[in-house]
């Protein structure tokens, strides 16, 4: 869910690219990160294990310049690919405004496509996203490996109904990433003008590249100044709007509070695991106790055998 923070005047915009295992899915972000304009871009975070390039997530802030008075920044992750991140990937998901599917077109993969989109749906239904109702687009990626499906039968597998627009790419070279990123950014806008009845309608530097086949070059330094164009003054919003926005909108992105929830129940698991080792203390120090009343009773009885022997010493003395 697109987040509209009235008091620092955002529109903030989060796009998942989701895929099986090293699909190419880092490696779109890795590409729009080295050709964005630095003034622009956010860091590039991510996390490495031996069995895939991503743990958690890549985040991208991508600031696009200003929609009337509000700025608008996309966000974008990635999930990780294996199996076993599955409820990482799900948390990844959650308030998600539109994804990009990037599928590995090597042949082999093709149970591993079929599987990942399935989970996915299950994933946007679990965090109660209709996944008919969001932006999403597939990205064939690999297509200059060999042994690779047709684009009909990734279709037929993929996008049965011809519902989701698709890209051919080869992330690795930056071919087709661009194209993916910009026509999802322009589904998604106008997804949310649809959702919120409000026009956020992009410039023509964002719109008419995509539809001519010419380079968009936007995200550019030399596109710089005509950022701040990015919106008509016929962008119009209701009062009622504006309210309803203002109470649906969370203090915090929702991200910091999953981490702030996640570090409350770190710390109640923390002092819980205290409680029972200072239990267990109470319980030693008890025993302890006992055992020194044991003791000192043994030692008390073997006194009483000295000062019996030293009686019957001294009897058999004197007599």
């Amino acid at each position: 869910m697109s987040l509209f923070n009235y008091s620092t005047k955002e529109i903030t915009i989060k796009i998942v690219y989701y895929g099986p295992g090293l699909s190419g899915k880092t490696t779109n972000l890795q590409y729009l990160h080295s050709v964005l304009d630095r003034e622009r871009r956010g860091k590039l975070l991510s996390l490495a294990t031996e069995a895939d390039r991503t743990l958690f997530f890549d985040f991208l802030p991508v600031d696009l310049g200003k929609i009337r008075d509000f700025t608008v920044r996309f966000q974008l992750y990635t999930v990780p690919g294996q199996v076993r991140y599955n409820a990482t990937r799900k948390l990844v998901l959650k308030g998600a405004d539109a994804i990009i599917f990037v599928a590995d077109s090597q042949s082999e993969i093709r149970e591993q496509n079929i599987e990942s989109l399935k989970n996915m749906r299950e994933n946007l239904i679990a965090n109660n996203i209709n996944p008919d109702d969001i932006p999403i687009i597939l990205q064939y990626n690999k297509r200059d490996l060999p042994n690779i499906l047709s684009i009909d039968e990734l279709n037929k597998d993929l996008n049965g109904d011809r519902k989701h627009e698709y890209f051919e790419s080869i992330a690795i070279d930056g071919v087709g990433v661009e194209d993916s990123f910009q026509r999802i950014t322009k589904l998604t806008i106008k997804d949310i003008e649809k959702k919120h009845s409000i026009n956020l309608q992009p410039p023509a530097e964002l719109i008419e590249p995509i539809e001519s086949g010419t380079p968009h070059n936007i995200f550019y330094n030399n596109k710089r100044d005509s950022v701040q164009t990015i919106a008509e003054e016929n962008v119009t919003m209701s009062k009622q709007v504006i309210v309803k926005e203002i109470r649906e909108v969370p203090l915090f992105p929702i991200e910091k509070l999953d981490m702030l929830m996640n570090t409350i129940k770190d710390l109640s698991q923390t002092l819980k695991e205290i409680k029972n080792v200072t239990s267990s203390i109470h319980y030693e120090i008890k025993e302890m106790r006992k055992e020194q009343k044991e003791v000192t009773a043994i030692l008390k009885g073997i006194r009483n055998n000295f000062e019996g022997l030293k009686t019957k010493k001294s009897w058999f003395r004197f007599s």
